[in-house]
């Protein structure tokens, strides 16, 4: 990264935490005594006025949201009423990545991203995702895990933990809270086969070991694949070391599926492997626009053909990097439209502990699109993978990103 000046992160939706914490706030108000909801509400307010990326606030009058809000806060009940009530003002904006943290629950943040549940928990080693119909489902078992010993399945639908049913609200994160616990203890799964036949799994937690690692092999004869979890310095770094052995294949599958977080340096630098030293777009703020930086003396290490994979989770960076490298026609896009939300934002510490998460730019294309919330709509657009689908082993989006890459990235 020597030489790669550094500019502000770039997030995709609902990723606290993961972005440069700035302090756009006085000194009088950071050392408030005591301070109380009323005291967070004049800070939000203030932020956004100044410096939220849209002076129009999305056409909703902010100078009236102040005087419609504040009397709330300062009349709710309790404290949680009250972020509740600042967070309903902030939904007005209609900015999925402009929300409030209540000082109730950064500490229970700070320490999932400072501790040792990034790297390891005590849970049973399955991989879930959201299905708009069947639900939780299980796409994958870490080798070796628990879930996999047990007979766990990909294409497995989560209907219940622990005899109790699953809520419809819960998602991916509710079921994961639930099934992880002391290891040596046991958590019974009702899962759900393709075919409607339901069955439970009894299974003991043991130690799953999270430490994200690059995927970056010939897969097949003159196909070559890279899949990164999250677009960061040290990943790419990896990648990079693995890149060589890649220099002979036909052309490469770059799988950016579930990718929400990264940095643009890192970004930068996996752009150029395929470009070179090319302008990389640009940050536009409220005043002002700047391009992000890139190497001038980069060379492109890779010149065959590239199709990166794409799903409804990939954002962020992932989604710059897309669009870039599809900008250049130096990449096709294969899987499904993009989440949207490739946004600058910035976390604002508020005087009670809590933390406001900023919207403050947002990214242009080299060419111009602006890109915000309606995400990238891939070249070649397919239908989520089935639950059979999962269940068989095959990868369809891998599959069509095989086939372009043989015809010499012809779609």
């Amino acid at each position: 990264m020597d030489g790669v000046p550094k500019v502000k992160s770039i997030s995709g939706a609902g990723r606290p935490l993961l972005l440069v914490l700035v302090s756009l706030l006085s000194a009088a108000a950071l050392s408030a005594q005591d301070p109380t909801p009323v005291d967070d509400f004049d800070a939000v307010w203030e932020a956004v006025a100044e410096y939220y990326v849209d002076d129009g606030f999305g056409g909703v009058s902010w100078d009236a949201m102040r005087e419609e809000f504040r009397p709330r806060v300062q009349s709710a009940p309790d404290a949680q009423s009250a972020y509740e009530t600042i967070g309903e003002m902030l939904g007005r904006l209609e900015n999925d990545d402009t929300f409030i943290i209540p000082p109730s629950i950064v500490p229970e943040l700070a320490s999932a991203a400072t501790g040792q549940r990034e790297e390891e928990y005590a849970g049973v080693g399955v991989m879930i995702s959201d299905f708009r119909e069947a639900g939780v489902v299980v796409t994958g078992t870490f080798r070796e895990a628990p879930a996999e010993k047990a007979g766990v399945l990909p294409g497995d639908t989560i209907v219940a933990v622990d005899g109790e049913p699953l809520a419809e609200e819960e998602g991916t994160q509710g079921v994961a809270d639930r099934v992880r616990g002391p290891i040596g203890t046991e958590v019974t799964l009702t899962l759900r086969d393709p075919d409607g036949e339901d069955r439970d799994v009894t299974i003991t937690r043991g130690r799953i070991d999270l430490r994200p690692s690059v995927d970056a092999r010939v897969i097949r004869p003159g196909i070559g694949y890279i899949r990164l979890p999250a677009i960061t310095v040290d990943l790419v770094q990896q990648a990079s070391r693995a890149l060589p052995s890649l220099l002979s294949t036909s052309g490469i599958a770059l799988d950016l599926r579930g990718i929400g977080t990264g940095s643009p340096e890192a970004m930068v630098v996996l752009a150029q492997w395929f470009l070179g030293p090319t302008q990389l777009g640009t940050i536009v703020t409220r005043e002002e626009s700047f391009p992000i930086p890139h190497r001038p003396d980069a060379i492109a290490a890779y010149r065959q053909p590239v199709v990166v994979i794409t799903d409804s989770r990939t954002s962020g960076v992932a989604e710059v990097l897309a669009q870039v490298l599809r900008e250049y026609d130096r990449a096709r896009i294969v899987g499904a439209t993009t989440r949207g939300g490739s946004q600058v934002a910035q976390v604002v510490p508020l005087p009670s502990g809590g933390l406001l998460h900023l919207v403050v730019a947002r990214y242009l294309t080299p060419k111009g699109r602006l890109l915000h919330s309606e995400g990238i709509v891939p070249d070649v657009e397919l239908p989520p993978p089935d639950l059979a689908t999962i269940r068989a082993g095959e990868d369809p989006y891998l599959d069509r990103a095989e086939e372009i890459i043989r015809r010499g990235g012809r779609i």
